[in-house]
């Protein structure tokens, strides 16, 4: 038998096992959860597209092109993509006045290249409107799920998905650049970060921050969150916190409780022991606002992402998407923009 036929009959055999592995599959064996506002406004700021008539379209083509990459990369049996929902913060807010109180005076800006620093504050928020409006348009016309509900924020429904909807063996991966989502991070739940273009796994988390992903809210009650306006303890950096509890590091999860009760049972003290006992009332106050595995929200809103969690995955409508996608301006933006919606899309809506 030749070399030639040899290899050939290696790829039928290869092909023949991914279609047994395939037909093992079901649609929630591997779900992508996107953070879509996340990913629509790191897009929108630094992607340089513009269409013919020079509107700039890097929010969307940006967004696209990073869910597409997503979904080549971890190769998932469903896609869910996720909004804030009008008033997601206030539930936050009640808890704390100043949850991103800060947003409004540091917006994010268009990069200045992009226009040649023409488009004052007014132009840009006018440019976000019309992007946001085509690319939900598009989204509509591809096999994958929406989410947005009015008084809970993004984090909160991909938090649910990954703690109560996903059954025990099904794999969701969470893709934001935002690190509360590694509180989350356990055998059969991930964290895509676009930005650094790296899969956080339990591994991957206790390497980078030397932290385990079972303690990963304790470290972020402390060290608190400034692009939400969440302070934490002064004088408390991520090297002073593992110094000081140790035990963070492993995989039993610890409460502010049982962190507590460490200090208490040490024969010695360090200043960050006491930092933290004499700020038990800020770290409560963190834990509420950042923790995303107990949601704090209605049972009917739970039941409204249940019911929207068993749907059936979205039709794929390539005609309807390259209407709305030419009307946008977008399309010359792809090499091939059929073979990409294919390639991405195409075996998604099989499940």
């Amino acid at each position: 038998m030749s070399q030639i036929n040899k290899k050939y009959l290696e790829i039928l055999k290869q092909i023949d096992e991914e279609h047994k592995s395939f037909g093992d599959l079901h649609r929630n064996s591997k779900t992508l959860v996107i953070d879509g506002l996340n990913t629509f406004i790191r897009s929108w700021s630094t992607a340089p597209n513009l269409s013919d008539n020079g509107d700039h379209i890097g929010g969307i083509v940006g967004t696209l092109k990073s869910i597409g990459y997503a979904i080549r990369l971890i190769n998932p049996t469903r896609v869910i993509i996720t909004f804030d929902g009008k008033g997601g913060s206030k539930s936050r807010q009640n808890i704390y006045a100043g949850y991103k109180a800060d947003r409004a005076k540091n917006k994010i800006r268009l990069n200045r290249a992009i226009t040649g620093g023409d488009m004052n504050p007014e132009d840009e928020q006018v440019s976000m409107r019309r992007q946001m409006v085509a690319l939900a348009d598009l989204l509509t016309h591809l096999p994958v799920t929406i989410m947005l509900y009015d008084g809970i924020e993004a984090d909160d429904v991909m938090g649910y998905i990954a703690t109560q909807l996903r059954q025990d063996g099904e794999k969701v991966v969470l893709m934001s650049s935002d690190k509360d989502f590694l509180q989350l991070v356990n055998k059969d739940v991930s964290v895509y970060s676009p930005t650094k273009k790296k899969i956080y796994n339990i591994e991957e988390v206790l390497e980078e921050f030397g932290i385990h992903p079972h303690n990963f809210i304790n470290f972020r009650m402390i060290d608190g969150d400034k692009s939400d306006n969440i302070e934490g303890i002064n004088g408390l950096g991520i090297k002073s916190i593992i110094k000081a509890f140790p035990i963070l590091t492993e995989e039993t999860t610890h409460t502010t409780e049982s962190m507590m009760e460490y200090v208490n049972g040490l024969d010695k003290k360090i200043k960050a022991h006491e930092l933290f006992e004499s700020n038990l009332a800020i770290c409560e106050r963190n834990r509420r606002l950042m923790q995303l595995s107990e949601p704090e929200f209605s049972g009917n809103l739970r039941m409204k992402i249940m019911d929207r969690y068993d749907e059936p995955t979205p039709k794929f409508d390539k005609q309807g998407f390259l209407k709305v996608g030419l009307k946008a301006g977008v399309i010359d933006s792809f090499k091939d923009i059929n073979d990409w919606l294919q390639s991405t899309f195409g075996h998604i809506s099989k499940f």
